[in-house]
């Protein structure tokens, strides 16, 4: 008899287990998508998939000067619900050694700069001319060759979007659309004589 209610008693526990599990809702978003990625004005809409379900939004880093201008290089993370969701990095490249910054343009050079930990050989090329653009499941890269070197002796510039922190899910088809047209937007956003391109 002894047995019989052991296992009544646990058969009752898992189902209860079992009931709390596939009574929870998804998560959804409470906040609103932000009008901006890291200072860069956005699309909400073509935006909106990159940003995961929570409370709260905050972004930390990479504040524009008084000028309005935004810095060449560094990294700017949006938190939501105080967890790393995503992450924007700037980084300017030169065609030879000197301080600060890759030694060599190009994305290969530049993921071994930040210690990305990420392989080339597993990215998908986009666009190899006139800007190298790489893409993985949940990070995007772009070098972009500055057309003359500036003040700053940049050859080029790299952006990149991380969201490796956000959800478990494919994220490659939105980088393919985004990272382009952003990493242009982010670099005008330096000013004139940091990386212009035109």
């Amino acid at each position: 008899m002894k047995v019989n209610a052991i296992g009544i008693l646990i058969a009752t526990a898992s189902f209860v287990a079992l009931q709390g599990c596939s009574g929870s809702t998804p998560r959804e978003r409470a906040y609103a998508v932000p009008e901006d990625l890291c200072d860069v004005d956005i699309s909400n809409g073509a935006y909106a998939s990159l940003f995961p379900p929570g409370k709260s939004v905050k972004k930390i880093g990479m504040d524009p000067y008084e000028d309005g201008y935004l810095p060449a290089g560094g990294l700017c993370t949006v938190y939501v619900d105080r967890d790393p969701a995503i992450r924007v990095d700037t980084l300017g490249s030169r065609d030879r050694e000197s301080g600060g910054g890759p030694i060599a343009p190009g994305i290969d050079a530049y993921l071994e700069e930040r210690g990305f930990g990420l392989s080339i050989t597993d990215s998908e090329l986009i666009e190899e001319i006139p800007y190298e653009v790489r893409v993985w499941k949940n990070f995007a890269a772009v070098h972009i060759p500055c057309a003359e070197s500036s003040g700053m002796d940049y050859t080029g510039m790299n952006v990149s979007i991380d969201l490796r922190e956000n959800v478990d899910r494919d994220f490659s088809d939105d980088l393919k659309e985004i990272i382009e047209p952003y990493a242009l937007d982010r670099i005008e956003m330096m000013g004139p004589g940091v990386c212009d391109n035109a």
